[in-house]
């Protein structure tokens, strides 16, 4: 007997139909709706962790210079102009107002010539155009010597604590006297704040050296930026004055230079933990 096969032949179409098109170009529409709503946060977020990435990493690098060889690094950016006597105009709005211009006496001098700090670098001018975080203190740029009256950016305490953000994101405990209760005496008028830059000048910068370049801060507004403002990180120094006039100087760590104005990695932590939290 024999068997005859008959074979059905699919009835193929390519391509989509008007309705399948319509609802792809709606789901696409609506996730990419999404994505754009939440990039800005996305890249607030990845700034947040990575500046406190690196400022882990600085605090690390500074940590080991000082037990390798008893002194921290030297010739920071003074965040200044001129010798110092000229007001900053290429730092963030946030650490103008935290900040002054003030001067060193002898002692503070003393102090800080101890633990390695002689040399800072002041910014220098930058012709229009020119990037200004890369351009105003570049490698190379004139030293000047930390002398009996040199300037310097000192923290103003009460504005760093009043500031948006929370207040002391520096985390700054020096001038917290510990009591025998458990309480605290707050003796801020022995204790000063002296923030620098850490630009390509400094001597933890370098082949071979703690980092090999100088880290830039994006900061996690758009309101700031390193083509227009000093955007590198900071690093903060304490001068504690005892009962006797005698002056010590400590490292209380490095910082971001944010919008907000100096912060530390924890405060940087803290922000990305909130945003998440709130869905940001």
């Amino acid at each position: 007997m024999i068997v005859l096969h008959t074979r059905r032949w699919a009835t193929g179409r390519s391509g989509l139909t008007l309705i399948e098109l319509v609802l792809v170009i709606a789901i696409l529409t609506v996730l990419g709706g999404l994505v754009v709503q939440g990039l800005p946060n996305m890249l607030k977020r990845t700034h947040l962790a990575k500046c406190s990435d690196t400022i882990w990493s600085l605090n690390n690098a500074w940590s080991q210079e000082f037990a390798t060889s008893v002194r921290y690094p030297d010739r920071y950016d003074s965040l200044l102009s001129t010798g110092g006597a000229a007001a900053y105009d290429k730092v963030p709005q946030g650490l103008k107002d935290q900040t002054s211009v003030a001067d060193l006496s002898p002692t503070d001098v003393a102090a800080l010539n101890a633990i390695g700090i002689t040399r800072v670098v002041d910014l220098a001018t930058v012709a229009p155009g020119m990037n200004v975080t890369d351009r105003a203190a570049p490698l190379g740029s004139a030293e000047r010597v930390l002398a009996t009256t040199a300037k310097v950016a000192q923290l103003n305490l009460t504005a760093h604590e009043s500031a948006p953000g929370g207040g002391n994101l520096l985390q700054l405990k020096r001038h917290l006297v510990r009591n025998s209760d458990g309480s605290y005496t707050d003796n801020r008028t022995n204790v000063r704040y002296i923030v620098f830059g850490i630009g390509p000048n400094c001597t933890a910068v370098g082949a071979g050296r703690r980092i090999q370049e100088t880290p830039v801060h994006f900061g996690a507004s758009d309101a700031i930026n390193p083509a227009t403002t000093y955007q590198r990180y900071l690093v903060v120094f304490s001068l504690v004055t005892d009962s006797t006039g005698l002056v010590t100087a400590y490292f209380e760590g490095a910082a971001g230079n944010d919008v907000t104005g100096p912060s530390s990695g924890e405060s940087h932590i803290r922000q990305f933990h909130e945003d998440a939290n709130r869905g940001a």
